[in-house]
């Protein structure tokens, strides 16, 4: 027995309930916006197909994603793009509300991790800073949904940019870290930055991570602290300077970001036991 026929079309919220349509969706690239309170479970919407590609947003409540393939929960947070021959609608338990946010666009995502397959749907948890940012380009859509002109094109454009990137980002939170890249990247920065003063605040500021991250990350690949590694490094580097270069105390010391030679010349002597005159040829140390 054949399966019924599931339509392609928009299906519409009650009367009354907020939502946007374009007067000429043949010359949209957004095709629809909705928004506000809904009731699944006493006006359940039922599967349909769409000619564009559906994002949602859950903001609060639970309502079901009906697919063809099974129900499926939801909670706050997350965010289903839809491939346009995939046929969902949604049901919930009676007199219970729902917010979510929904767009409809002419073409499919800009970025390539977001493409769902044909018939079927891509998903992400969002957390409150990424949701935040998805409600003020919801916004951001209306404003310029109101307004006519090459300019209000163009911003729907960067609005449509900006959502697939939030939602690309979100995906790098649940990626396995590439450790081993990340410790090169690290020391290439430090090799690169010798002088620099607070290299554990410029590291995890760098790789937008804590310090606590950044301590275990250089002791599991080098047995040591941040700091540590980091002095290795500027200590190694005016060494080299002073052994290979005819540059005085003074012009390294300046160069690895201290305030007087004397400065130098006390870490010096700390790390390697020796003064910083000590490393030039004998040729050389009356600089």
């Amino acid at each position: 027995m054949n399966e019924p026929m599931v339509p392609r079309c928009i299906m519409l919220p009650p009367p009354g309930r907020p939502r946007w349509m374009p007067q000429d969706p043949a010359c949209a690239e957004l095709l629809y916006l909705s928004w506000g309170a809904r009731w699944m479970g006493d006006h359940p919407i039922p599967l349909a197909m769409h000619d564009g590609w559906v994002y949602a947003l859950i903001l609060e409540g639970a309502p079901r994603l009906m697919l063809q393939k099974g129900q499926r929960p939801t909670k706050r947070g997350d965010v289903f793009i839809f491939h346009p021959d995939c046929a969902f609608g949604w049901q919930d338990k009676p007199k219970r509300a729902s917010r979510m946010l929904t767009w409809l666009w002419r073409n499919p995502p800009t970025h390539s991790r977001l493409l769902a397959a044909p018939g079927d749907c891509w998903h992400v948890q969002l957390k409150q800073p990424q949701l935040r940012q998805l409600v003020g380009i919801h916004q951001h859509c209306l404003r310029d949904v109101g307004v006519i002109g090459e300019t209000a094109l163009l911003s729907l454009r960067r609005a449509r940019l900006d959502l697939d990137i939030c939602l690309a980002s979100a995906l790098r939170r649940v990626e396995p870290v590439n450790e081993p890249a990340r410790m090169s990247m690290a020391l290439h920065f430090l090799r690169h930055n010798p002088a620099i003063k607070q290299p554990v605040k410029s590291l995890c500021e760098h790789f937008n991570i804590s310090p606590a991250t950044l301590r275990n990350l250089f002791q599991r690949h080098c047995g040591r602290s941040p700091q540590a590694v980091a002095l290795e490094i500027r200590m190694n580097y005016g060494k080299e300077r002073l052994l290979r270069s005819d540059v005085s105390v003074k012009e390294v010391a300046y160069e690895l970001g201290y305030r007087h030679a004397n400065d130098l010349s006390r870490a010096y002597k700390s790390y390697f036991g020796a003064t910083a005159r000590m490393a030039r040829p004998p040729s050389r140390r009356a600089k």
